[in-house]
Formats: C-alpha cells, structure tokens, sequence
C-alpha cells in the first residue's frame, strides 16, 4: 500500500538533532496531520549537507520523542557504521 502524499501540508521542525561528529542531522518534523517524519542528511563538505532516502521522508511516528529515539538508536546516525 502507497503511503499518502505529504506533498503540500503544513509542517513545524519539532527538533534538529545532529550527530556526534556533526556528520549526520535528522529534522524532525511534525505534520499539521498529527503525523512525525525524520528528515535524514548527510554532512557533503562545508556547511553543506545532502537528503538521504533520495529525498523521502522516514516514519512516520506517533510523536516527535518517539522519532528522536528511534533516530538516536540507530548506528548509522551514532555514527557506528562507516
């Protein structure tokens, strides 16, 4: 089943939370919905970061904690995973 569009809908940055090393920045984003969504990018050089996922959104979650943890559990983010 394909996932409704969010394409359009209002949204408030709950939360930036970034990694360690500064490498990694998560935005967590809470939809006018109800719905949470992570924003996932990767530091490239500078002050210049890239979307992972091609762009699509993580979640979604039931609150903009829950996205937190589950972003800072994950070792990609710890920074675990070369």
């Amino acid at each position: 089943m394909d996932k409704p569009s969010l394409h359009g809908q209002e949204y408030r940055t709950a939360s930036t939370l970034y990694s360690v090393d500064g490498k990694r920045a998560a935005a967590v984003l809470e939809f006018h919905s109800g719905e949470t969504y992570l924003d996932e990018q990767e530091w490239v050089e500078g002050t210049t970061f890239k979307n992972r996922h091609s762009g699509d959104l993580v979640g979604p979650f039931a609150s903009p904690e829950d996205a937190e943890k589950f972003i800072a559990a994950t070792s990609r983010f710890r920074g675990d995973l070369k």
